[in-house]
């Protein structure tokens, strides 16, 4: 019987940092098997959720399936094998899949870098739970106050995976959600860093420009969601289903390796 495939698309939930483009999912025939690959074209891994409706089919997994696939990388998946190949048999695929890896496991004791140029020093405006903004998924994000085009530095080295510089508007309505500058970084844990609120064409680096710890990346701004010139910083990583969860970070200071406090000016050193 000739194979039968139906690849579906299902749209995961998420924010304006992420993306839902070359990922793939194909089937390749052999005697009485079939098997699933995925291949990812992204300079992130992403997590794929494939479940598949079969007839005269003994899948080799159970199902259904979630399994990471790697940046720029091509897995095997699963094999499909005919029960009974006197009989016809028949089967559709569908899948999710979305920016970041599950079974990412966030770096605990790495200490960050402040954000901003040696010496210079800026108040935490918004800090954990912040009143503003920072509840729900994003409880873990900070927001230093700072003029426009303050120089912004990498907090942690990784590869650029996002850059947004096209926006020049912000205000404190939700209207501007989804007008920010962003730079996102991908960590070696498989855990994100976003930069956000950058002014336009505010960016210093590249989709996938690897980045070290300290170096220059971007200036600040206003733009998006915002009621005045700040930088929004965040350390993510992916949740089943598409979404995100910010996690706490620790930052060295003269003090050591602490947790920043809302109110407080950190000095970077």
């Amino acid at each position: 019987m000739k194979l039968f495939s139906i690849i579906l698309l299902i749209g995961a939930y998420l924010s304006a940092t992420e993306f839902r483009e070359g990922v793939e999912v194909y089937s390749v025939e052999k005697k009485g098997r079939i098997e699933l690959f995925a291949k990812n074209e992204n300079l992130y891994p992403v997590t794929l959720e494939l479940n598949v409706d079969h007839s005269n089919i003994r899948p080799t997994k159970r199902l259904p399936i979630i399994d990471v696939i790697e940046a720029q990388s091509e897995k095997k998946l699963v094999d499909l094998r005919v029960a009974d190949d006197k009989k016809g048999w028949e089967f559709s695929t569908k899948y999710s899949y979305y920016m970041g890896s599950v079974f990412a496991k966030h770096d605990d004791n790495f200490a960050y870098r402040l954000p901003y140029k040696l010496g210079e020093s800026f108040p935490l405006s918004q800090g954990y739970n912040g009143s503003f903004s920072h509840h729900g998924n994003v409880a873990y994000a900070l927001d230093f106050t700072m003029p426009e085009g303050t120089e912004i530095y990498a907090a942690r080295g990784g590869v650029v995976i996002g850059v947004e510089e096209s926006f020049d508007e912000g205000g404190a309505t939700l209207d501007y959600k989804d007008k920010a500058n962003f730079v996102t970084i991908l960590h070696n844990d498989g855990t994100f860093a976003d930069y956000s609120h950058l002014r336009k064409n505010g960016a210093r680096v590249a989709v996938g420009q690897k980045v070290r710890t300290g170096q220059l990346i971007a200036y600040s701004g206003s733009t998006g969601y915002a009621t005045g010139p700040h930088l929004h910083f965040n350390v993510k990583k992916a949740v089943s289903g598409g979404y995100f969860e910010t996690i706490p970070t620790q930052f060295a200071t003269r003090q050591g390796k602490i947790t920043l406090v809302e109110g407080l000016e950190y000095k970077a050193h």
